[in-house]
């Protein structure tokens, strides 16, 4: 795989499928450097779910992207995503646990101040 530049929560998923031109900027830049963009399988099985129909034609187009790597949640995670699910939910306790995963590599999120209770408060977080 090749160097991990972001890691993309539930929020940033839905925040693409909508349309949001900051998290496809993000995503081609990333592309543009060679950088990979982590997507937890949690993250994007939630935003299926809670996605508006027509998005999920662009949630099938991030997930299809070359640079982008669906990770799977791990038995090696589990114990830490269940303990910090109960205050994130398992979709974003994954992602916390996938940007912890690899050396300071950024979260995009809408949960800030919950993912730094258990990520250090200057964990680089990109707010969605």
């Amino acid at each position: 795989m090749l160097p991990v530049g972001i890691v993309l929560d539930t929020a940033a998923l839905l925040a693409y499928a909508a349309g949001n031109i900051r998290v496809g900027e993000i995503v081609a830049l990333l592309a543009d450097r060679g950088e990979t963009v982590v997507v937890p399988a949690a993250c994007l099985a939630t935003a299926y779910r809670d996605v508006e129909s027509d998005g999920a034609d662009l949630l099938d187009l991030l997930a299809g992207l070359e640079h982008v790597a669906v990770t799977p949640l791990t038995p090696e995670h589990c114990a830490v995503a269940g303990v910090w699910s109960r205050i994130l939910g398992l979709d974003t306790a994954h992602a916390a646990i996938e940007a912890a995963s690899n050396p300071v590599t950024p979260l995009m999120t809408e949960h800030r101040s919950l993912v730094t209770r258990f990520l250090p408060k200057t964990w680089p977080i990109v707010d969605v």
